[in-house]
């Protein structure tokens, strides 16, 4: 029977739909279908513990808005994955949270109930930028959900950071910075805005409405962010992820180290090894499945040794620590790459500079020509 190490499990429902955001999202209110929603996540569960052994390292409620939920919801299906799981004892359960939810009160319950790491959805600082990236949450309100997360005793807090946003100057991205470093943070996510196609700030981007920094902008950001991080004694162990040490996201290495992991819930997918598999993005569609006792599954893609060879040149290129480089086909290109600084080899691994992380997908093509 496959063992599953990591379990992602999809809340979908927003109070507002972030222009940028590419996930499954559905701006909804209604308790009832709440409630309906964790009754059919739990219905999942068990179908696939009659083909799964699950030895969980990690579970990640990611969205949507997990925190749109009352926490006995969350406690509720929490709860019941724990008791038909075999556990790590070192397990980390992981919560995203928008700022303008959860409050001591909430955070202690969940706490209490096992959750001991929250990734809080900041972006920035900055009230202006925060308004041009549809946020609808206030500086204030990441402070305080900050400071009551350790009082409630969650100490593990991820805060998310966007950069590259219309407008944004290298003095308005210093000062997010400065204030992320100076919270009592054990881990950073930092992402580039991207425009996705299938998203409003997309079609913004392509009729010319929405302007995003040039590419030596994002580059000099990038730099910033990553040598001020290091400077304040977090280090990036993933390309868009900065860490205390010891705190490194377990769930999110599961997916770069070529780990097996199940996701359930609308639009989640799951990888157990031999093939990735996805579920529907429609939520009635989800509920019939289940209402049916079936899997909710809609896409699947069996993968090729060519696929799993070029998946692991990409996955182990963003880690800190890069390749083996008995992974890598053209050898020829590496000295290249190595004369254009763009990447070194140490201890018999290739590993990407700044300069080479700007431009990963071209080299991981080259890489596996």
């Amino acid at each position: 029977m496959i063992k599953i190490s990591g379990l992602y499990i999809h809340i979908p429902f927003c109070s507002i739909k972030c222009p940028y955001c590419d996930f499954t999202s559905i701006v909804e209110f209604n308790p009832n279908v709440y409630k309906d929603y964790i009754n059919a996540l739990k219905k999942e569960f068990l179908l696939y513990k009659e083909k799964y052994n699950f030895n969980l390292q990690s579970i990640y409620f990611g969205g949507g808005t997990p925190s749109i939920l009352e926490p006995e919801l969350i406690i509720n299906i929490l709860e019941f994955i724990l008791k038909n799981s075999n556990l790590n004892e070192k397990i980390e359960i992981t919560i995203e949270a928008n700022p303008n939810t959860y409050r001591y009160n909430q955070l202690k319950l969940i706490k209490e109930a096992g959750i001991n790491r929250i990734s809080i959805g900041n972006q920035t600082f900055n009230l202006r930028l925060l308004k041009s990236l549809g946020r609808n949450h206030q500086p204030k309100d990441t402070l305080k959900m900050v400071e009551d997360s350790i009082r409630a005793g969650l100490n593990n807090i991820n805060l998310d950071l966007i950069y590259g946003i219309e407008g944004q100057s290298y003095e308005d991205l210093q000062q997010d910075l400065k204030i992320y470093t100076e919270l009592p943070l054990t881990h950073i996510s930092a992402y580039m805005l991207t425009a996705y196609e299938d998203t409003p700030l997309g079609s913004m981007v392509l009729d010319g409405k929405y302007n995003l920094p040039d590419e030596e902008t994002t580059t000099k950001m990038f730099k910033m962010v990553d040598d001020f991080f290091e400077k304040k004694g977090f280090y990036r162990y993933e390309l868009s992820n900065w860490a205390k040490p010891g705190y490194e996201c377990k769930h999110n290495l599961l997916y770069w180290t070529d780990k097996t992991f199940l996701g359930i819930g609308i639009s989640a997918w799951s990888y157990d090894g031999e093939k990735r598999f996805g579920n529907t993005k429609n939520l009635n569609e989800y509920f019939q499945y289940l209402n049916e006792n079936k899997l909710p599954v809609r896409y699947i893609e069996k993968l090729s040794k060519e696929d799993k060879e070029f998946e692991m040149v990409m996955l182990s290129l963003r880690l800190k620590e890069g390749m083996d480089i008995s992974l890598i086909k053209n050898k020829n290109i590496l000295q290249e790459l190595v004369d254009h600084r763009l990447g070194y080899i140490e201890n018999n691994r290739f590993v990407l500079t700044q300069d080479g992380l700007m431009v990963i997908n071209q080299i991981v093509t080259k890489l596996t020509i």
